[in-house]
């Protein structure tokens, strides 16, 4: 199995994707938001980029309700944030959610042009794991993986490759990695057993703390506790079921 893992959104070379599964990684915070959402009864996420085209969107959407981020912080006039607290099941339960954030939104819809793309974040990474393996296992149209961490306004961001080297890491060890993907498996083996003070130590971390968001620190740096596959189908994110 080859897998390429990129840095960030805006990497200045996107592979080949029309023949790749693409993980999209956002640890802090909107794939492990978007896992939030789906497991507290969300229809569905709709990634867009901008605020102006999610209030767009919600024209032809009645009731659905607008969430994201800018630095961090709720976008003015929207229901929720980029917070996995917003995203509970009186709130988002039954209904879609219009989401740009970022970093997150932006890597989803630049993956486009793959067959599938899925979303992982440490609190969903099991489930990740065991989907790809039998991805892998029951067909052979897919040659390989491009894990797409949105990293941080363009840059190289800690948590999002500590992620991604626990997702290579229990792939085991027959599979082929790109440089950043085996640095990121070095770092994830050093980290292992203190990732929430390694991702509270990062740059985004940081900032998230000092915003007053060090509960969706510790959540978002909590491995394997929903059982969620977030996958886009038809422009929008659901919670794959029928594997």
């Amino acid at each position: 199995m080859q897998i390429e893992v990129l840095p960030s959104t805006g990497s200045p070379r996107i592979p080949y994707l029309e023949d790749r599964l693409v993980i999209v990684i956002d640890v802090l915070r909107a794939t492990s938001t978007i896992v939030t959402a789906l497991a507290n009864g969300c229809q569905a996420i709709i990634p867009v980029l901008t605020s102006e085209e999610a209030l767009e969107t919600r024209l032809t959407l009645p009731g659905s309700l607008l969430g994201g981020e800018r630095d961090s912080l709720i976008i003015e006039g929207f229901d929720l944030g980029n917070s996995p607290f917003d995203y509970v099941p009186e709130k988002v339960g039954g209904r879609r959610v219009i989401m740009t954030t970022t970093n997150g939104t932006r890597a989803i819809r630049d993956s486009i042009a793959a067959p599938m793309i899925w979303m992982a974040s440490f609190i969903n990474m099991q489930s990740i794991i065991l989907a790809v393996l039998r991805e892998f296992e029951n067909k052979n149209r897919l040659k390989g993986i491009v894990v797409f961490c949105a990293g941080t306004e363009e840059r190289f961001d800690l948590p999002d490759t500590l992620c991604a080297g626990m997702f290579v890491d229990a792939l085991g060890p027959d599979i082929l990695l790109n440089d950043l993907g085996e640095a990121a498996r070095i770092l994830y083996r050093s980290s292992k057993n203190h990732l929430a003070d390694k991702i509270r130590d990062s740059v985004h971390g940081r900032k998230l703390i000092s915003l007053g968001f060090e509960r969706d620190l510790v959540y978002c740096s909590t491995p394997n506790m929903l059982p969620i596959v977030p996958v886009v189908q038809n422009g929008e994110i659901v919670w794959l079921t029928g594997e």
